[in-house]
């Protein structure tokens, strides 16, 4: 059991306001790091609070002592095991990582869209070609097929214009497979209300893209939708890699 004292801990997370792309690629950046690295850093900051008077005196109010390493322990290291797509098998890096194969190789079991509806605001309409354009080229490496959507160009960015719009067009057609919404920036509050309806009133799969995620390079664009490609694939009961069973 760990036992933390309230007066020596607060919070962690980032705030909406500090929630910008440089902030959460430096909190990455700092999460991705090496064991080898975290331990270095942890006996720097070890070696500070040793060194520095304030603390050190803060530490004996308490009654506390901190030892100069972290504790050991021998962990269980699993063997590598075989990952397969549907026509080849590999192993995947140290990293453990394999986005770039599962990107460039057919799924297990890939769906086909044929029909699906593409919702965005009006001023976002080149972003939503780009999208289109990036779906186009990325798909067929995957072993999708994705046809050409349904479109509903909304004049606004309201919640009630989102609503509106999707209930309209679902209602209006047979069988809808996917929905696909474009959302000006990262707010809760327009995607909770859409997948309330596509999960509660209106089922149907539905994707939400924020559009800053979109903007950028190409190269960006087509690394966001390599992602949302493989999360619709799945969402609409593709499989996209498989280990041996048993293990």
């Amino acid at each position: 059991m760990v036992v933390l004292v309230p007066e020596l801990t607060f919070l962690t997370g980032l705030s909406d306001t500090q929630k910008n792309s440089r902030m959460v690629k430096e909190v990455m950046w700092e999460m991705m790091q090496s064991p080898r690295q975290h331990y270095l850093r942890l006996t720097s900051l070890l070696k500070q609070i040793r060194d520095n008077p304030e603390a050190s005196r803060e530490l004996e109010r308490w009654g506390l002592h901190l030892d100069m390493d972290i504790c050991r322990t021998q962990g269980h290291i699993l063997p590598s095991e075989r990952i397969n797509l549907r026509h080849r098998s590999f192993f995947p890096e140290e990293d453990l990582s394999w986005h770039r194969e599962v990107t460039k190789e057919v799924s297990i079991s890939a769906i086909s869209v044929n029909s699906w509806l593409l919702v965005y605001p009006k001023r976002l309409q080149q972003l939503a070609k780009d999208l289109l354009a990036a779906v186009k080229s990325t798909c067929g490496a995957m072993g999708m097929w994705m046809g050409q959507p349904m479109v509903q160009e909304l004049r606004d960015e309201s919640i009630e214009s989102y609503i509106r719009s999707i209930r309209s067009s679902l209602g209006s057609q047979e069988k809808v497979q996917l929905l696909v919404c474009i959302t000006p920036r990262n707010r809760d509050d327009v995607y909770g209300a859409i997948k309330k309806l596509c999960c509660v009133q209106v089922p149907v799969p539905s994707q939400v893209i924020n559009a800053q995620s979109l903007m950028g390079h190409p190269g960006k664009i087509r690394s966001v939708v390599q992602k949302v490609l493989l999360q619709i694939n799945c969402k609409l009961g593709g499989q996209l890699w498989g280990v041996d069973i048993p293990l």
